[in-house]
């Protein structure tokens, strides 16, 4: 019965060895994994930040061009503008006159804005529009008589002359 023992105890302890030897092999195998999945892991986080930085490149470079967009739709936005002012302008140059002015008084006030202001602002503003021949005497003598005929009131402010254009 002892060498029975003896030979189960020897088996036994094969068969433990043969246990040690499969653990160290896997415990070999799972460095190996551990490594290569580190690796991998590096290799994920940095195809990542390259992505990352690709996308942020090109977010940079589509707000660059929202930005230059924008600034081609303001600068549109002021020539419509400008446009309109012009259009406004030729309409009441090229408007029939009313019925108790000359076309050149009904030019002038068509023109002219409703605020109240100065002689040579007035003046001012009809030759920026475009009538560059118009003196200003030429243009006093038509104020005045649309003053005369109720289209506009003058009001003296020391040495300077207010006009207010009233709406007819």
């Amino acid at each position: 019965m002892a060498l029975l023992k003896d030979t189960e105890r020897e088996q036994l302890r094969q068969l433990v060895k043969a246990c040690l030897l499969e653990i160290s092999k896997l415990k070999i195998e799972l460095k190996k994994s551990q490594n290569e999945s580190t690796v991998s892991t590096e290799t994920e986080s940095i195809r990542i930040k390259a992505v990352q930085e690709e996308f942020n490149n090109h977010l940079i470079k589509k707000d660059e061009e929202i930005a230059q967009l924008h600034a081609v739709i303001n600068e549109k936005e002021d020539k419509i503008t400008e446009l309109e002012k012009i259009k406004v302008n030729f309409e009441a140059i090229i408007s029939r006159p009313k019925k108790d002015l000359t076309s050149f008084q009904s030019q002038i006030y068509l023109l002219l804005p409703y605020e109240e202001d100065t002689t040579e602002n007035l003046y001012l503003k009809l030759k920026t529009i475009g009538f560059s021949e118009l003196s200003n005497e030429n243009f006093e003598h038509a104020l005045r008589n649309l003053e005369r005929k109720g289209y506009f009131i003058s009001t003296p402010e020391g040495e300077k002359i207010l006009w207010k254009k009233i709406d007819k």
